[in-house]
């Protein structure tokens, strides 16, 4: 009987500690009538970061950063789809404008929506244009800025330095090849397999798949289309968002995977200029860090925490 009876506390020991272990929780919140797909993890209480991702995927690139993340520090991390990407709805392009402004809106919408109004960013990729639009309009509110290859100087961004190149042309003048290259690319993504070689972002084929699922669904590379002709209000803004950074005085993370040929490496140093302070972090990574190296970027992303406490603590 005193073995049964040890066995069983043992039993619950084990329950115990599992049932408390750090887990993200999954869920869709409505927003303007949409169904926002999202993940999120650790007490409310907490400093909140808030993860936005990057094109062409969706929080799945984030999750387990966060996850070890919640496991080793007290935050509260919450990450959101944007309207056609990952599981969130997406609405036809001729109901929903796929612009910047537009998915700022309805991040902002969904953020009021969790009742959070102050906390840190982390930003990649597309992540990065919508965060400086949400830092703008409310600096106040933000904690602490994190960016992973994503851009606000055109250092890094070479495919886009040349004004009269093929890319500003585009923004500045529709381009319908580039809308065709694009969809021809979507429609001829195919379930991941090993016949289909190195995976060079190393994103993993549990993303790959989920982005073209994602993708693949009627209407959004139209969608996703707009939004990239729009991209060119970003760069015009990247003077302004300069000097917002400028003036804020908080703590500022930069990490980048040196192995990016999209965004490259000048655009990590180029935020120096603009927050001094910043603390950056070349990585022997990809595009997609978060992905091929997760453990590593938990672990940088962690210290910094730690280290700006108080900071992230303010206003909580």
């Amino acid at each position: 009987m005193k073995m049964l009876s040890g066995l069983l506390l043992l039993a619950l020991c084990c329950f115990s500690s599992i049932a408390t272990a750090a887990t993200l929780s999954e869920g869709w919140q409505v927003v303007d009538g949409l169904h926002l797909f999202y993940r999120e993890g650790g007490n409310p209480s907490d400093p909140t970061i808030v993860f936005l991702h990057g094109n062409p995927l969706s929080s799945t690139m984030y999750a387990k950063v966060m996850d070890d993340l919640t496991s080793t520090q007290p935050v509260h991390v919450i990450a959101v789809d944007y309207p056609s990407f990952g599981y969130s709805d997406a609405p036809d392009h001729d109901t929903y404008r796929y612009t910047f402004d537009h998915v700022a809106d309805t991040v902002r919408d969904f953020l009021k929506a969790r009742g959070i109004t102050r906390y840190g960013l982390y930003m990649q990729d597309y992540g990065v244009p919508i965060g400086f639009r949400l830092i703008s309009e409310n600096p106040h509110a933000i904690t602490a800025i994190i960016v992973q290859n994503g851009v606000i100087h055109l250092d890094g961004f070479p495919a886009a330095q040349d004004p009269k190149g093929e890319l500003r042309s585009h923004w500045t003048q529709r381009n319908p090849a580039i809308d065709k290259r694009r969809a021809d690319y979507v429609k001829s993504i195919r379930y991941p397999q090993a016949a289909d070689g190195v995976d060079e972002d190393h994103a993993g084929p549990d993303a790959l798949l989920q982005m073209m699922a994602a993708e693949q669904r009627p209407g959004v590379i139209d969608a996703r289309n707009d939004l990239w002709f729009d991209y060119g209000t970003n760069v015009a803004r990247y003077p302004a968002w300069q000097s917002t950074l400028r003036g804020m005085k908080i703590p500022v993370l930069v990490l980048w995977g040196k192995r990016d040929m999209f965004f490259t490496t000048p655009g990590a140093f180029a935020y120096l200029r603009d927050a001094p302070q910043a603390e950056v972090h070349i990585l022997d990574s990809t595009h997609f860090a978060t992905l091929d190296m997760p453990d590593e970027v938990a672990r940088r992303v962690a210290v910094f925490l730690q280290r700006h406490r108080s900071a992230l603590h303010d206003g909580k």
